[in-house]
């Protein structure tokens, strides 16, 4: 299965019904694949600004690299 393209993408970190979003800061938005360990290790960073690095999956979803707090 052929990678999608990498994003790096910065805005706030949002968690609805058990999907994570993040709310761009360009506008717009991502759904967010972050795999239990990310999500476990970036749990405190749900409300904050984040820079996140990953490859696209899917039409509007990113699986995550990387989480980091700004």
């Amino acid at each position: 299965m052929p990678m999608g393209s990498r994003h790096d993408e910065t805005g706030w970190l949002n968690e609805r019904d058990g999907q994570w979003i993040l709310r761009r800061d360009e506008g717009g938005r991502w759904r967010l694949d972050v795999g239990f360990w990310t999500a476990w290790r970036s749990r405190k960073l749900i409300g904050k600004r984040v820079r996140i690095v990953g490859r696209r999956g899917e039409f509007d979803l990113l699986n995550v690299d990387r989480i980091e707090a700004l």
